[in-house]
């Protein structure tokens, strides 16, 4: 590789690049071997109680089996035999759905259920799916987790952040597996970041930015057709509500759901978790953010109360800045990037590859560095089988509690800073938001009334 530094200076006869790189390799060697051995974030779990053994088959049961659940359905009866599972059983509010479940996975009448509590009380069940709409994504995980179920929650991990916390605390008193499915998070890109970043490779971390841009053919973004065949008699809309306002049924609202506050934050938990979740884990040390700033738009795409184009910008305690953009009416996003004093990583958008290049004024400390894996990248099945993995084996999975707790507090900080107009800032030991002047801030409910912003 070509010497950076025209006229290094020697010590011993080697250059001081080719000294400083030894020692610091040596002295990497310890805590790059530790990382190696256990996941980049999270602590062992207690073994499942379910799941007695490496051999043991585990149960698995869905609830949601719309587009997403259906997902997860048709992908894990692939490797049902590779992840040694068996399916069960399903829940959905729309007979439909539960029905395409029910002929996809083979099962009876009885394995198939339109409230998730009644599946919930079986005590053959291992582990659920939840890809519900977002409003119930709390309650159903909770549940689940009381029940003695370990947990594949879709992203994001709750609607509101009080309710994440409920969560969280019901993953720490239960001892079960949660995963939060941001498959993006299984890419061996983003662990070998963390392990250069751990290796102090980059140095201090400074920013990083990343992004999740498209934009739709018809500007017409979460616009779903409407089922003709649903209506009130084979679907359970007032229960489909959960903790949402209460409105007479509405096709558009069930089925062009991403497009409304009441059941979802629009880019910021739909999108930027492919982004935001990886890029914390890239950093090596996922950290709950010190303030959050965001701003969204809705000047293209106006069939909707979300936003069309979202900027977010969160700073974290140890001096790393984030900076993640998303939009759905515009394909040209932010390289994925972290920035430290060091050195920079810049990550491929397809592929399992990341490149460490050297700041100029250390190139003659450090050379550049590749980094390249043949798996494809946001593999859901690869995210599916860490899961499986680890109610087994008792480890933390690589997207587990700890990671979606911290994600999510930044989008719900983000949504709170977007739609109130506020800096906001947080406190982890407390749980709690203040603005800029000191003053606690209420986060987010299901009963909240947003002001109207300046024009």
């Amino acid at each position: 590789m070509m010497n950076l530094n025209a006229h290094p200076q020697k010590f011993g006869g080697e250059s001081r690049r080719s000294f400083l790189r030894k020692t610091a390799t040596l002295a990497a060697a310890g805590s790059v071997a530790s990382f190696l051995k256990t996941p980049v974030y999270g602590q062992d779990q207690a073994p499942s109680v379910n799941v007695a053994g490496a051999n043991e088959r585990i149960a698995v049961a869905y609830i949601g089996t719309g587009k997403q659940g259906l997902t997860h359905v048709r992908l894990q009866k692939d490797g049902a035999q590779k992840n040694n599972i068996v399916q069960v059983a399903a829940c959905d509010l729309y007979e439909k759905h539960l029905h395409e479940a029910r002929t996809m996975m083979g099962l009876g009448e009885d394995d198939c259920y339109r409230d998730h509590r009644r599946l919930l009380e079986r005590n053959d069940i291992d582990a659920v799916v939840i890809s519900t709409v977002d409003n119930w994504h709390a309650q159903c995980s909770i549940d689940a987790l009381e029940a003695g179920k370990h947990v594949f929650c879709e992203k994001p991990m709750t609607r509101y952040l009080g309710e994440a916390w409920q969560v969280y605390d019901a993953v720490k008193k239960t001892g079960k597996v949660y995963v939060i499915g941001s498959q993006g998070c299984l890419d061996p890109k983003w662990h070998k970041a963390a392990e250069w970043v751990k290796a102090g490779k980059l140095g201090p971390l400074v920013w990083g930015q990343g992004s999740y841009c498209r934009n739709h053919p018809k500007n017409d973004e979460w616009q779903f057709p409407v089922d003709a065949d649903a209506n009130e008699t084979n679907l359970d809309w007032y229960r489909w509500l959960g903790r949402a306002p209460k409105i007479p049924w509405n096709p558009d609202h069930y089925f062009s759901w991403h497009k409304y506050y009441a059941y979802n934050s629009g880019i910021i938990g739909n999108l930027l978790p492919h982004r935001f979740h990886p890029l914390m884990l890239a950093s090596g040390n996922p950290e709950f953010p010190r303030r959050v700033v965001c701003t969204g738009t809705r000047k293209v795409s106006t069939n909707r109360e979300i936003t069309d184009t979202t900027h977010l910008l969160a700073e974290f305690p140890s001096g790393l800045t984030l900076v993640v953009a998303g939009t759905t009416v515009n394909e040209q996003g932010l390289p994925d990037m972290l920035r430290g004093r060091r050195g920079t990583l810049h990550f491929a958008s397809s592929q399992n590859r990341v490149e460490f290049k050297p700041e100029r004024i250390f190139a003659d400390e450090s050379e550049p560095e590749e980094f390249h894996d043949p798996v494809k990248v946001e593999d859901i099945q690869r995210l599916e089988k860490n899961f499986f993995d680890c109610i087994r084996s008792g480890q933390s999975p690589v997207a587990d509690v700890e990671l979606a707790i911290r994600a999510h507090t930044v989008l719900c900080l983000a949504e709170m800073s977007d739609r109130l107009g506020l800096a906001l800032f947080f406190d982890p030991a407390t749980r709690t938001i203040k603005n800029g002047e000191g003053k606690v801030i209420p986060p987010l409910t299901y009963d909240s009334v947003i002001p109207t912003l300046p024009a």
